[in-house]
């Protein structure tokens, strides 16, 4: 007879005799067994007998289940077979049944006889089920381990998890080397939790790949200890490893540990990797400079500027897309400079359309081994930026998708970090001429949209001001400021050309503003956003004009109209939201869109869904 022994982890122990055909574990108090510990399911797995006392077992979708250290979703299961559920343990034992009364309790070398009952104490005269069960004390060093791990994670992922994590190190793996890092698109290993000194080992690319495919860990010889590396099973693009030093007689407590670690670590990943510890100083130098080089509070910007950092992380490629003129170009080259591996090559391909022989050879070369090498054999792990991809033909396409997919090993793939821009309407084109299906497939994992300007008008004074440090560095002047109305007249422009026009016309009053002084000049007025009717041009109102007058008739109704535009065009038409921050009731608000003619900025809303 096969019995269950489950450690809940909290220093009770529970025994279950195996008796029927299918034995549920989990939670819910409708399972066969009911084990509520951190980390268990409702129902987490089931175990079955296949014939004899042959047992197999089946983990619930997206539970996990540790046999032995090693994840599996199922798997047969023999006599000293170890399942890690969540915190608790459950361990496969050979029991007996005994005629006498009583079972019988085993802890390590002593036995003590124990009364093991299912029956009703109120029914006298009748055979009450007995088992035999045995109880192993588990190897100091493994429980203590747990222990530990537990006192990580049990509070939650906290700010200072990486120095828990640090301190887990020091304890569990005294005197050796220990590491959490991920890899870089190098193939280089970078640390985020290290207790490391020397050099990091360094796996050939295959090596790595072989790795992440199925339960498998890596064994490192030739030193005077073992390097052991187990990788953390994050999901996405992530590639993140577990290395420590060890030797025979520790190997297999070495083993458990990691496992169990990277199975709590894979747990909490989502949570782990919003910290902007994760990535050491990188990430917080990398969200420095976004916020230097993409100034704004809006929504639209925060959300860019973390698809942005999403993408600097991977090494997978990247479509940007949006308006002709809305800085796709300008992204891209700043997604090359957060590279974590440093300062990265970058080339920048125009695709023209027509005749593309000249564009083939210079991406993907002359296909002659004597001959002219391309771009994806050069680049050496840099960046190649392919601008206005939707010009490009669906042959070509599908061969930038083929030297994509290639093998690092080969000199393409993995060695060269692709960036690709287009128009807005070309990725939401079904027609012919719209993105191949196997590209827009490999694109899937950082498609960035960039915002328009008519987006983020309440981020366009702290865009001006950031332009204007720039634009006076590269003119060589001294630049005081920017005069109230002309900094109004920029705010009321539609800028149909998006950011690119806005630069062009801080080129250009810049150019003829003395040195030292402040930048004047106006562009031709109008507050209505891109879209609006001639109607709503017709009720503009001049706000340097009117804060001129001291009619109070005249500018209470004009300052009115300013404000509830500026938050109704921030809400994007949200009239609840809007009267809100405005303090007012929304009859009132509906009251005043009408007599003031306040055009409807649902629109917005609709276009960024």
């Amino acid at each position: 007879m096969v019995t269950l022994t489950i450690d809940t982890g909290s220093g009770s122990e529970l025994t279950h005799e195996v008796a029927k055909d299918t034995v549920s574990i989990g939670a819910s108090s409708s399972n066969d067994v009911v084990l509520r510990a951190p980390g268990v399911a409702p129902v987490h797995l089931v175990i079955r007998r296949t014939g004899g006392d042959t047992l197999t077992f089946l983990g619930q979708q997206r539970q996990i289940v540790l046999l032995n250290g090693e994840r599996r979703s199922r798997g047969v299961l023999m006599i000293g077979d170890r399942i890690r559920v969540g915190t608790a343990t459950v361990t496969i034992v050979e029991g007996s049944r005994d005629d006498a009364d009583g079972g019988v309790v085993q802890t390590g070398a002593e036995a003590v006889e124990e009364t093991v009952s299912g029956a009703d104490p109120q029914t006298k005269g009748e055979a009450k089920p007995r088992s035999e069960v045995v109880l192993y004390n588990e190897p100091e060093r493994l429980a203590e381990g747990r222990r530990r791990l537990l006192d990580v994670f049990l509070a939650g992922v906290r700010e200072d998890l990486l120095v828990s994590l640090q301190g887990f190190f020091d304890g569990v793996f005294p005197g050796r080397r220990s590491l959490l890092a991920w890899l870089d698109q190098k193939g280089r290993l970078q640390p985020i939790a290290s207790r490391w000194s020397g050099a990091l080992p360094q796996l050939p690319p295959r090596s790595f790949s072989e790795l992440d495919r199925g339960s498998r860990i890596a064994v490192v010889r030739g030193g005077a200890r073992e390097i052991l590396i187990y990788p953390v099973p994050v999901g996405g693009e992530g590639r993140v490893y577990l290395l420590v030093e060890t030797d025979s007689s520790d190997f297999e407590d070495d083993r458990v540990l990691l496992a169990e670690l990277a199975g709590m670590l894979a747990v909490q990943w989502e949570n782990v990797s919003k910290g902007s510890a994760l990535f050491g100083q990188w990430e917080s130098e990398a969200r420095q400079k976004l916020d230097a080089r993409l100034p704004g509070s809006s929504q639209a910007v925060d959300v860019l500027r973390e698809q942005l950092l999403s993408a600097a992380r991977s090494s997978s490629p990247v479509l940007l897309y949006g308006r002709s003129g809305s800085g796709r170009a300008y992204l891209a080259s700043l997604i090359a400079s957060l590279c974590p591996t440093g300062a990265p090559w970058i080339r920048v391909v125009q695709v023209g359309g027509g005749d593309e022989t000249t564009l083939r050879v210079e991406l993907f070369g002359s296909g002659n081994t004597m001959g002219v090498r391309g771009l994806a054999e050069r680049a050496g792990g840099g960046v190649v930026v392919v601008r206005e991809v939707q010009r490009m033909s669906a042959e070509m396409q599908r061969q930038l998708v083929s030297v994509i997919e290639e093998d690092g090993v080969s000199g393409y793939g993995s060695k060269v970090r692709w960036i690709l821009t287009c128009e807005e309407e070309w990725v939401g084109s079904m027609a012919e001429d719209g993105p191949d299906a196997s590209l827009f497939n490999k694109l899937q994992n950082h498609l960035i949209r960039v915002p328009p300007i008519e987006e983020r008008r309440e981020d366009l004074p702290l865009i001006v001001v950031r332009m204007l440090e720039w634009v006076g560095a590269e003119q060589g002047k001294q630049i005081q400021g920017i005069a109230l109305e002309t900094l109004d007249s920029i705010l009321g422009h539609p800028f149909d050309g998006q950011i690119a026009e806005l630069l062009g016309e801080l080129r250009r009053l810049v150019s003829a503003t003395p040195e030292g002084e402040m930048v004047r000049g106006s562009l031709q007025r109008s507050t209505s956003v891109a879209g609006s009717s001639p109607e709503d041009t017709d009720k503009t109102v001049d706000t340097a004009v009117v804060l001129g007058q001291d009619d109070l008739k005249v500018v209470i109704p004009a300052v009115e109209r300013l404000l509830i535009d500026r938050v109704l065009r921030r809400s994007l038409g949200n009239q609840s939201k809007a009267a809100r921050e405005l303090n007012l009731s929304r009859g009132a608000l509906i009251a005043k869109i009408k007599e003031y003619g306040i055009q409807d900025y649902r629109a917005l809303r609709r276009n960024r869904q």
